[in-house]
């Protein structure tokens, strides 16, 4: 890692070491966390924002009982096409053709291909804290990114619709995370693949928190963040802490058209 601009998430070996998080004891309870927070609808259209694998397009799957009218898994980095691939397959019920798809794309350019209004629910993944992005004139980054994205989330949203995300806190102790995970890696069938993963994850780690002393990446206090979002336009915030108490998992909603929020 000795190019400070590279932005890693771009890589496959990355995105590869990511996948293996999901057999942490950590991520185990976040996930937990955040599908008690999610209740699709049968018909409705939700975005899982920064997919990775797609765990959580999986719960959505899950919870509306295979029902849901469409989940469009959007990830930067396109090696994550093929985790999808493996999800559809072992998803039961089945999967129409139109019920689940991925879509690549870099939320720091905002969310351009995705129309107004379109979503009745958002859900995120410790990941909307890497939009990113630089002045052109002083060259020093900026939260500029971070706030057109709460702003494009709340535009493709439906009136009514609920964004559900997680974020890291700040300073997070990442070696928290990785020893609460490890007893679990020797539970499972490739264990030392996943504890090299770990490893590998502990390096991206210290390069995530280096970038976010830089400002680069975003890693708010929870009153900044309920801050943030009021800005944007969301209303009715709940939070917790999860992830070892690491993160941040927050749910807010986009005024229904009609509301005194909304007027």
């Amino acid at each position: 890692m000795s190019d400070p601009d590279t932005n890693y998430w771009l890589t496959e070996e990355c995105a590869r070491a990511f996948w293996d998080q999901r057999q942490g004891v950590p991520y185990q309870e976040l996930a937990r966390h955040t599908a008690l927070l999610l209740e699709p609808a049968t018909g409705e259209r939700w975005l899982d924002l920064g997919c990775g694998r797609g765990e959580l397009t999986a719960i959505l799957w899950q919870r509306s009982e295979g029902r849901v009218g469409e989940i469009v898994a959007m990830d930067c980095n396109p090696v994550n096409a093929e985790a999808l691939d493996r999800l559809r397959a072992r998803l039961r019920p089945a999967p129409g053709p139109e019920q689940i798809r991925f879509l690549t794309g870099n939320f720091s350019e905002g969310l351009p291909q995705l129309p107004d209004g379109h979503f009745h629910g958002i859900v995120s993944g410790l990941a909307i804290s890497y939009a990113e992005s630089r002045d052109p004139v002083t060259g020093r980054y900026t939260d500029l990114a971070y706030n057109r994205l709460l702003g494009e989330m709340f535009r493709v949203l439906k009136p009514g619709g609920r964004l559900v995300f997680s974020v890291n806190v700040p300073h997070p102790n990442l070696w928290r995370v990785f020893w609460k995970s490890l007893k679990a890696a020797f539970r499972i069938s490739k264990p030392f693949r996943t504890l090299m993963n770990a490893l590998r994850m502990q390096s991206y780690g210290r390069w995530l928190r280096r970038e976010a002393r830089s400002g680069r990446f975003h890693y708010f206090p929870m009153d900044e963040i309920a801050r943030r979002l009021e800005a944007a336009g969301f209303r009715d915030l709940q939070h917790r802490l999860s992830f070892a108490g690491q993160a941040y998992l927050v749910a807010v909603r986009k005024p229904a058209l009609g509301s005194a929020e909304a007027a």
